[in-house]
């Protein structure tokens, strides 16, 4: 009399375990299609990132980089950073503004470090940074905020590969250089007193 009852009871166990697996077989296939499908397009635009045409390498790296899609994304940062072409570049460059939040320089003094230098240096722990408010892709102007104090908003601007700022103390004078680094010198002044060179990786 027991067993029609176990029966009873294992059956829908045994029908949903049945169920779970085919369900997980289709979410896998379903899973490998997108994939593939993701892979496809990406390589779609890859090719057109090299396509000898100007005008269509810019345009397929404006969508890529627009692209809601991360991993488009970082290949075409790859692909427009490394690029010989200095449009590329600095289309790259502009798509990574849109981007970061915070931009971060890595400080260095010259080879006749002063007093003054070295003290800012140790106060900054050799970084400046700061924070991205608007950025107008259009014109390349920014705003942002920090770097130095009080805290305030000041204006930068991209002009190509090239990018300079105004804080109240400091001016950035910088340039896109090999691969995804910003490379300049950061003049300060007043309590910041000295030039230092700086960097900043993008990617």
């Amino acid at each position: 009399m027991g067993m029609p009852g176990i029966r009873h009871y294992l059956l829908p166990s045994v029908l949903l375990l049945s169920l779970s697996g085919s369900a997980l077989a289709q979410s896998a296939e379903e899973l490998l299609k997108e994939i593939n499908e993701r892979k496809e397009r990406i390589n779609q635009f890859r090719a057109l990132l090299n396509d000898p045409d100007q005008s269509t390498r810019l345009a397929a790296l404006d969508v890529m980089l627009k692209s809601d899609d991360l991993a488009m994304k970082e290949v075409a940062y790859g692909i427009g950073f490394n690029s010989a072409d200095d449009a590329m570049r600095a289309l790259a460059l502009k798509g990574k503004f849109r981007d970061v939040t915070v931009l971060p320089f890595k400080l260095t003094a010259g080879e006749k470090e002063t007093e003054a230098e070295k003290s800012t240096l140790q106060k900054l722990a050799n970084s400046y940074s700061f924070k991205l408010g608007e950025f107008h892709e259009d014109t390349g102007q920014f705003t942002f905020s920090g770097g130095d104090y009080p805290p305030a908003k000041y204006n930068g601007q991209i002009s190509g590969t090239g990018l300079e700022f105004q804080s109240r103390y400091c001016q950035g004078y910088f340039t896109l250089g090999d691969s995804a680094n910003l490379n300049g010198e950061l003049r300060c002044s007043g309590a910041y007193e000295g030039t230092y060179s700086a960097t900043a990786r993008l990617q």
